[in-house]
């Protein structure tokens, strides 16, 4: 299987459409990812190894989170990076192959939670809990979700179906970093969120942290690019530089950095197939 992952990289990297040039980009929703003090976060660090590689001029242009995806579909060639590719926004944007993967999400609570005794009680008949079951719990926690987020197929379709109900507080704005109902749960403004242990964590390394069933195992992380022909080359050239990025042993161990030791031969191998598949 890997021989097979390094002949179609190596394909790919030698074929070039006819008509595609060095095509310049601007990245948006990018600037917390890139401020000082996050440029250790590997998906910082990856995001900058993929723009030094990228083999033509970018800027970055710093907008609010929510001003982003309508500047991507009005823009033809303007890029958002660290997004998950879902059906409802293939229907905006054009997705590059996957740069990186991440861990699963998890529902996240504080140490000292008054639910915590419920969720240790649920967790002890299985090590995954369902959202759907403590979403049923009356009185339950109070979980907040934001509105642009994509939390992966499953845990989207079951969040949708219960977001009128009392036990779901939506932010219907964006912040313009990572983690962003993090200071909400810090403040007791509500009960749990969900989101990836290793950006909870630099919040606050005394959270509690509860796997949930309907959570994807890894999620894929993407560039979204304006649609129309220059975002085409845009992509192309983007799936070029990702695809040799891939091959590189400290690269992977850099993507492999944020997802449990436990999980990182099947994050690796997910991967792996996605970079495969044709874009």
């Amino acid at each position: 299987m890997k021989q097979t992952y390094l002949l179609y990289c190596l394909l790919a990297l030698f074929y070039l459409p006819a008509g595609v040039k060095a095509e310049p980009m601007i990245i948006v929703d990018a600037v917390a990812l890139l401020q000082t003090e996050a440029k250790t976060d590997n998906e910082a660090q990856i995001l900058q190894q993929l723009l030094a590689a990228y083999p033509a001029g970018y800027s970055i242009e710093g907008i609010s989170r929510n001003r982003a995806r309508e500047w991507v579909k009005a823009a033809d060639n303007a890029c958002m990076p660290w997004l998950k590719k879902t059906v409802a926004r293939e229907q905006d944007f054009l997705f590059s192959l996957p740069y990186m993967v991440e861990d699963a999400l998890q529902l996240v609570m504080p140490a000292n939670s008054k639910w915590r005794s419920t969720l240790q009680a649920l967790q002890q008949r299985n090590q995954q809990i369902s959202l759907l079951q403590i979403l049923s719990l009356k009185p339950g926690p109070v979980i907040g979700i934001e509105i642009n987020r994509s939390y992966g197929e499953a845990l989207d379709q079951l969040l949708s179906q219960r977001q009128s109900s009392w036990s779901i507080y939506t932010r219907t704005t964006s912040s313009s970093e990572t983690g962003s109902m993090l200071p909400m749960l810090q403040r007791g403004f509500i009960d749990a969120t969900l989101e990836y242990r290793k950006v909870a964590q630099r919040t606050d390394n005394s959270l509690r942290f509860y796997s949930l069933r309907e959570a994807e195992p890894v999620n894929l992380v993407h560039f979204a690019c304006s649609k129309g022909e220059r975002g085409q080359r845009i992509v192309h050239l983007l799936n070029q530089t990702i695809l040799s990025k891939s091959q590189q042993p400290d690269y992977q161990q850099l993507v492999l950095q944020g997802i449990a030791p436990s999980s990182r031969a099947y994050a690796l191998e997910v991967w792996r197939q996605s970079l495969i598949a044709v874009p």
